[in-house]
């Protein structure tokens, strides 16, 4: 940094979320940008505290021509921030089935960031007389109705808005119709001029769903109601900046982002084109109060206790989301929620392969090893192929993404040394027999001798050391009946491996991961993933 003009060489990247607030200081060392200070704490502890937890890392270990001035250095210093929605968007759902409209309608209103206060539908069992005070009792910013096919005026879809058209007050909300489009003009006229629109019906019929004008239909509309900054979300700034990443190098680049309250995923091209799902209940603490996540978080947790053991920890993480775990128990819980969490968030995108897969947030970022984070997106995304895994430990990319499209680049490009910290490489397959060959793979180091060909079953996890800023050549034979995603055009594939805290990853368990049915067969199963993940992490230290 500078003596001369310390004020021009400071500046600070805010990401304040709803439980937790990320700062970082950046400023010129030896002539670049760099990471010099970085602090994470509950957002309730409000900005005060967190710039004196900064100014204390600057006191120890910045200029020391500087100690005594950073206060003040901070105080004026170029603020560039992303934040959370401070309110979320309410949304009350009316469908004919739970299983086709009501789930298309649901997976389309999430994915758009919408909050579901309720979902009704005609099929859930309760009595006219319950849906209706059901309704009247919700207080929400809009409402969304679906139902019925395109081939045919369903009149239980009619009856679906019908049930709105009762319950609903005049002018309170927009409503959305995403049903039958033969009944468009019907449904549009049971309110007031102007109050509902309609959009094209994700269930045209009972085999495809095609959500993509609905999902984009809503995130419009929420934007209209919640109001707020958009260039500074994180649910905008973050795609941004990983869009241009994907840009840049030509690459296609996957983000998942785990917070407290809500989870976002970032699937760039490499043209620049990026697609984003945002949950606005999807993070840590929404896993509790989702259908059946209990038993999955249960079962990925290894030992973490039973069912009932583990829905008190998740409640207790809903409640708090701001605490931090302190057992091993509360850990892999804590782990196993954020796994259950991408997975949700990304099963709707159909990602495939991807070159990059970064994860980011506060679960995943800044788990206690590299391993245990690497495990998290594995498990979580399932990434077929050869990819590249990363991690946002500073949550730099959000606020770089908030900068102006003619500075995006730049910033990119000057934190680039701080950005991102590699965990290393993938290789994941699917199929194949449980516990038969899935693949040999060879790792040839330039300046070293040939590692291997290494021998990985199904269901086995084996790692080889690859430090960060090294590449190692792979030679990857699957066998009979095993891909890597890909068509194959010889037995023999080719691929390049980056290094990171963890290494190569020869990850043969499958897509989805399948697990033993008895508690102990399992619990035995996930402890040697885990072993393998952290004691070649730690050889590679």
């Amino acid at each position: 940094m500078s003596a001369s003009d310390p004020r021009t060489e400071l500046a600070i990247l805010l990401d304040v979320g709803s439980a937790w607030a990320k700062a970082g200081v950046i400023g010129r060392v030896r002539g670049e940008w760099r990471l010099i200070a970085h602090a994470a704490q509950p957002t309730a502890w409000g900005s005060a505290e967190l710039r004196r937890a900064l100014v204390d890392q600057l006191d120890r270990s910045g200029d020391p021509r500087l100690t005594g001035r950073y206060e003040e250095l901070l105080a004026s210093a170029n603020r560039i921030e992303c934040h959370t929605a401070r309110r979320v968007g309410r949304l009350a759902v009316v469908a004919v089935s739970r299983e086709l409209s009501g789930s298309a309608a649901r997976r389309a209103a999430e994915a758009a960031g919408w909050e579901i206060v309720e979902l009704v539908t005609l099929d859930d069992g309760r009595t006219l007389a319950d849906r209706i005070t059901t309704l009247q009792a919700v207080e929400v910013d809009a409402w969304l109705v679906a139902g019925g096919f395109d081939d045919a005026a369903s009149p239980r879809a009619m009856e679906a808005a019908a049930l709105v058209a009762a319950t609903r007050s005049r002018g309170k909300g927009p409503v959305v119709w995403a049903g039958t489009a033969a009944l468009a003009d019907d449904v549009v006229g049971l309110f007031e001029p102007g109050a509902a629109t309609a959009v094209a019906n994700p269930r045209a019929d009972a085999r495809h769903e095609a959500a993509d004008a609905l999902r984009e239909h809503l995130r419009g509309l929420r934007g209209t109601v919640v109001q707020e900054d958009e260039a500074h979300l994180a649910s905008v700034a973050l795609p941004r900046a990983v869009a241009e990443l994907a840009r840049r190098g030509g690459l296609r680049v996957l983000a998942v982002d785990v917070g407290a309250r809500a989870a976002i995923a970032a699937l760039a091209e490499a043209d620049g084109s990026v697609a984003v799902r945002l949950h606005a209940s999807g993070g840590l603490g929404g896993v509790a109060r989702s259908p059946g996540a209990t038993s999955r978080v249960a079962r990925l947790s290894g030992d973490a206790g039973d069912e009932a053991a583990v829905a008190d920890l998740l409640e207790t993480i809903r409640a708090r989301p701001a605490t931090l775990p302190e057992t091993t128990e509360e850990l892999a819980v804590t782990q196993a929620a954020a796994r259950v969490a991408m997975g949700a968030i990304t099963d709707e995108m159909a990602s495939g392969s991807v070159d990059i897969l970064i994860g980011s947030g506060r679960a995943v970022a800044c788990a206690p090893h590299p391993g245990q984070a690497a495990r998290m997106l594995l498990d979580g995304v399932r990434p077929i192929g050869v990819t590249q895994l990363a991690l946002d430990p500073a949550s730099l990319l959000g606020p770089l993404g908030s900068l102006p499209d003619d500075e995006l680049g730049e910033g990119l490009t000057l934190m680039s040394g701080d950005l991102l910290a590699p965990l290393g490489t993938a290789i994941v397959s699917r199929g194949g027999e449980p516990g038969g060959p899935a693949m040999r793979v060879t790792a040839h180091r330039p300046g070293w001798p040939a590692t291997g060909p290494i021998q990985v079953r199904v269901g086995q996890i084996q790692v080889l050391p690859l430090p960060p800023g090294q590449t190692a050549e792979l030679t990857i034979e699957p066998a009979a009946g095993v891909s890597l995603g890909a068509a194959r055009r010889s037995p023999r594939i080719q691929a390049l491996a980056t290094g990171g805290a963890v290494g190569i990853i020869l990850d043969a368990r499958g897509v989805p991961i399948s697990l033993p049915r008895r508690v102990d067969d399992r619990r035995a199963v996930i402890a040697g993933w885990r072993d393998a993940l952290q004691r070649e992490m730690e050889r590679v230290a």
